[in-house]
């Protein structure tokens, strides 16, 4: 299932990570929180959608009707994506590895934010794990009794949105960590 999925390829991306040796696991955890908040609020699901529209609407068929159709379904997918529990950045997956040493620090640096939330956002460019992410949602309910439509735009958009995401400039992680873990 979906969750499963998640939490595999999750895994392997924090083991995979560079450890920081001045984050704590209960700054990690708090940075995996608030960007998994971020991530799926209205706010940060329309940012998504405005970053990912265009060039994955210009490359869908038109069969797909991407224009009215992306919003919502890109939604459903951040939604699950970035679950807070099971999600990209959830602190179980994210902070696996600093979580296991138990590491205690006064503060997260900036430096130790921005390096572990575009380090682990890096790994979405994988071609194996791609396959594995669009694979989780395949074979969950998420497309319900649509056999045709919904696998196919997930075949185009989870690749697309990640190999995006992996490739985004460093700023959106600076201000990020700036204004909402406060260093």
């Amino acid at each position: 299932n979906l969750s499963k999925m998640l939490k595999f390829v999750v895994t392997f991306l924090a083991l995979a990570a560079v450890a920081s040796a001045e984050l704590s696991c209960e700054d990690c955890s708090a940075i995996g929180m608030a960007i998994s908040a971020q991530a799926t609020s209205e706010a940060g699901i329309q940012d998504q959608i405005n970053f990912l529209m265009g060039d994955i609407c210009a490359a869908a068929p038109p069969e797909l009707g991407c224009e009215d159709n992306f919003p919502a379904f890109w939604t459903g997918i951040a939604t699950n994506l970035f679950n807070g529990e099971i999600g990209w950045y959830a602190p179980q997956f994210l902070c696996e590895d600093v979580c296991q040493e138990k590491f205690y620090s006064q503060a997260p640096t900036c430096e130790d934010c921005v390096s572990r939330l575009y380090g682990s956002t890096g790994y979405m460019a994988d071609q194996e794990i791609q396959v594995e992410v669009v694979s989780g949602f395949l074979n969950s309910d998420f497309c319900g009794d649509d056999t045709e439509i919904c696998p196919a735009a997930l075949q185009l958009v989870i690749p697309m949105a990640m190999n995006m995401f992996a490739a985004a400039d460093v700023q959106w992680a600076v201000d990020f960590c700036t204004v909402n873990m406060g260093c």
